[in-house]
């Protein structure tokens, strides 16, 4: 029996993909109609726990939705018959055997020879080639049957240039025809993967700096996050465990139970923060943008309680990190004896409280975040990176990963120098010298001033800059080759870093060269022959003194 997550559970966002390649995030609520504008609407039950991946019709009248075998799926996409079928198709038309088309292909010459395959070199196809007229064709959408597929063949009927269209010209043209009036859709599961290729579709490409799928691949299996969706998915904290009716039911119980309990025992400490498996966003605003959670059934201005993000994901500002005196939130509210919070009306005390409580919650979040300790540091940004691994590098333990993407080289390149050997070099000799002449201060190198976004390049080895290029290819027998209507943008470049703890102090460290050790090996069996020959004499004079005994 398949597992919950496995099947499409009521209040959750699903991705679905029309027959025009578009997809679309919706929400399946039961007891509802979804709308997918000109392919038809369905009922939001006929979709309820079922699993995913399937492939629907839309049928007629609102009936219900009807579950396409995966093999007149791929006849559709490959044309002809499946492979392994009983009953091969022998001809070269795209889709004969699905919408009921004599094309001759491999036809014979009077001579028995056969035929040269046709090309479309000499084929004129212009819109006098479609008999039926849009009012026609307008008609047919309303009238005709079969969700679409009837239209389709009118359309196939109609064409008076369809005999002199080659196999794959022929399947082209079927299967462009199908992408507009088939009523069929799938349905998939909403990932992080699949979110980000969305994204593309709705919202403006810098808003989310261009980053594609091998981008967050890539930074999270530099960060040492095995590639599973997006680190939150691998941590198994980005979506609410399901329930059943029976927990939901003994969870309305419990609510109507807290209900009726007096104020006192309503106001209760928040979920124990974990101590494992959290993610910390460090954002410029003053509320964090998370609208995106919504699609994981977690919204950030009211989060449920039993959403593991409520208590995994932690938010601050960079001033609160930063400055955090000078963050009116930190301010802790006044304290009033038992006596003042009794003698304050219902409101006002439930107000203080909550203050308290989020007082609590801020200020332990940035105790948290500001003590480090932190395994890995990813950073996508609009503003200024040098400045961002200036104030979070040191917040990662030692060995810990600094994974930074960047749209552009440039920016790429510039993080790569800061943290260079020769940076590194003058760095310390400035140190040093700055040292020497405060009298050995102990904090000579280490500045406060914000103002330069110079990051102390000894806290990080081994920069690297990572390009990544992915194309995406169409496959299909005789017709593999990339695809020519690819997204443009920014390439996008990842930039990755192993912290590492400076020592204190002085270090003078020399490297033995090859010459070095060259002279040194010489030196050593010199050595070792000396003693060797200072040996012998002494082992001749004992034999010698022993033998007049």
């Amino acid at each position: 029996m398949p597992l919950h997550g496995d099947r499409i559970l009521p209040h959750t966002h699903v991705l679905l993909r029309l027959p025009s390649g578009v997809p679309k995030i919706l929400r399946i609520s039961p007891d509802t109609t979804i709308s997918l504008g000109k392919f038809g609407s369905f009922p939001s039950n006929a979709l309820l726990h079922r699993p995913y991946n399937f492939t629907y019709d839309i049928l007629d009248n609102n009936a219900g939705l009807r579950v396409v075998p995966s093999e007149e799926v791929m006849r559709d996409i490959l044309g002809g018959g499946v492979p392994g079928d009983a009953t091969p198709v022998t001809t070269g038309n795209a889709d004969e055997s699905h919408y009921d088309l004599s094309y001759a292909n491999g036809a014979t010459t009077p001579g028995g020879e056969e035929e040269v395959m046709r090309t479309n070199r000499l084929t004129v196809d212009n819109a006098s080639s479609q008999t039926l007229s849009w009012e026609e064709i307008e008609e047919l959408k309303k009238t005709a049957g079969n969700s679409g597929k009837d239209l389709i063949q009118k359309l196939l009927a109609g064409h008076n240039a369809i005999d002199q269209k080659t196999p794959f010209s022929l399947q082209k043209y079927t299967l462009r025809k199908a992408s507009k009036f088939l009523r069929r859709f799938s349905v998939h599961r909403l990932t992080v993967s699949a979110l980000t290729d969305y994204l593309p579709t709705t919202k403006e490409p810098y808003k989310f700096l261009e980053m594609r799928n091998h981008h967050l691949a890539l930074m999270l299996s530099l960060a040492n996050v095995v590639y599973g969706g997006a680190l939150a998915e691998r941590l198994g904290i980005l979506s609410a465990p399901p329930t059943s009716s029976s927990s939901s039911g003994d969870d309305a119980a419990a609510e109507e139970a807290v209900a009726t309990e007096p104020e006192h025992k309503k106001r209760k400490l928040d979920t124990p923060p974990p101590s494992r498996n959290t993610i910390t966003l460090i954002h410029a605003n003053e509320q964090p943008n998370l609208s995106l959670l919504t699609n994981f059934d977690y919204d950030a201005n009211s989060p449920p309680l039993p959403h593991p993000l409520y208590t995994h994901l932690k938010t601050l500002t960079w001033l609160q990190l930063l400055a955090p005196s000078e963050d009116l939130t930190l301010i802790p509210p006044p304290t009033c004896t038992p006596e003042e919070l009794a003698a304050l009306k219902p409101g006002k005390r439930s107000a203080y409280y909550r203050k308290l409580r989020r007082w609590q919650k801020v200020s332990t979040t940035v105790a948290d975040t500001r003590e480090g300790n932190y395994d890995a540091v990813l950073v996508a940004a609009h503003i200024s990176a040098p400045g961002v691994l200036k104030a979070v590098v040191p917040l990662v333990k030692g060995s810990g990963q600094v994974v930074v993407y960047t749209p552009s080289l440039e920016q790429a390149t510039e993080l790569s120098d800061l943290y260079s050997s020769v940076r590194r070099t003058a760095w310390i000799q400035k140190n040093n010298n700055e040292a020497q002449s405060n009298n050995a201060s102990e904090d000579g190198g280490k500045s406060e001033n914000w103002n330069d976004e110079t990051p102390d390049p000894t806290q990080m080895l081994a920069p690297t800059v990572h390009r990544v290029n992915m194309r995406q290819y169409q496959v299909l027998p005789g017709r593999t080759h990339p695809v020519m209507t690819s997204r443009g943008g920014a390439e996008g470049f990842v930039f990755h870093g192993t912290r590492v703890l400076p020592v204190s102090g002085k270090v003078d460290a020399r490297g033995a060269f090859a010459s070095q050790k060259k002279k040194r090996k010489v030196a050593t069996e010199t050595i070792e022959g000396d003693n060797v020959a200072a040996a012998a004499p002494e082992s001749s004079d004992a034999s010698a003194s022993a033998t007049p005994a």
